[in-house]
Order: structure tokens, then C-alpha cells, then sequence
């Protein structure tokens, strides 16, 4: 079953996936602050990055696949959930979208899925989303301030 949020962000795909995920075309972007973020790397190669994220008492190993700057997938070794965030070129800027692949089918899996679509996806998604949505906002206001205060017609232009 999937579970899907998403929203527009006011930036380039690149920068938007990098924000997102750490990772760039060549691996992750800063591998302290990514280790930080999603766990210990086990082993990193072609085929994706494998890192352990203490959960509890338990640990849990997510695989992850890039497939920059489109797509990011998420797979845990648990009844848990997997998670794909995709990325695509909008007017205005990048259009991201976490699709959660629940593990859960039968009745359980109905009432998950009417739950997310009642509240869940405001509690899940508002949280994973608006921080990015609104780190990029800022930024593109700052840079038009930035403009404006340089534009040629400002009287400082004019010297």
C-alpha cells in the first residue's frame, strides 16, 4: 500500500535533492553530517549506500538507492515501512514527493491507510516537508532583496 505527501519547493532539482537526501552526484555531500542524519555507513558502492541506525535496544539496516537527482529509495529489512522521494521539474521549481510503502496489507493495512489520509498525512508530512519548503522560501526572498538592493535603478547605481 502506499502513503504519498508532497509539495512544491522554490528551487532547482539538484538543490532541492541535495538538501534532501546529503547526497550529490558523486555520494554523500558531507559524510559526518550524513552519518549524522541517517546512521553509521556500512558500506557504500554503486549499487546504493547500506547504513545502521540504532532503534531502541534493537539496530536497523536501511539500503538505499540514488538515482540523482530523480529519485532516492529507502528499503528497510523489517515489517517497517520503505520510503521513495521523488523529484521533478515544476514552474517554479522542483515538485518532491515521499511515498511511503507500507508493509502492512488486510484490515490493518485499511485502517493505516484511512488514518493517513484523516491525519496522519498532516502529522507526517507537514513535519518531513516545511522545513525544506521554507529553508528554500527564505532563501529565495533573501535573494531577491539582494536584487533589489543592487538594482541599476538604486541611487547608489547611479555613481
Amino acid at each position: 500500500m502506499k502513503l504519498q505527501f508532497g509539495n512544491n519547493v522554490p528551487a532547482s532539482i539538484e538543490e532541492v535533492y541535495e538538501y534532501v537526501t546529503g547526497v550529490g552526484p558523486d555520494g554523500p555531500l558531507d559524510r559526518e553530517l550524513f552519518s549524522q542524519k541517517y546512521g553509521e555507513i556500512e558500506q557504500e558502492g554503486d549499487e546504493g549506500i547500506v547504513t545502521r541506525v540504532a532503534d531502541g535496544d534493537a539496530e536497523v539496516i536501511w539500503r538505499s538507492t540514488f538515482d540523482y537527482p530523480y529519485q532516492r529509495l529507502m528499503v528497510v529489512d523489517s515489517s517497517s515501512a520503505d520510503r521513495e522521494d521523488t523529484f521533478v521539474v515544476v514552474k517554479g521549481g522542483t515538485k518532491w514527493t515521499v511515498t511511503v510503502h507500507s508493509k502492512k496489507g488486510g484490515f490493518s493495512g485499511l485502517v493505516q491507510w484511512l488514518y493517513f489520509q484523516a491525519i496522519g498525512k498532516y502529522r507526517v508530512g507537514v513535519p518531513v516537508l516545511s522545513p525544506v519548503v521554507f529553508y528554500f522560501r527564505r532563501k529565495a526572498r533573501a535573494a531577491e532583496r539582494e536584487a533589489a538592493e543592487v538594482s541599476p535603478e538604486s541611487p547608489e547605481a547611479e555613481d
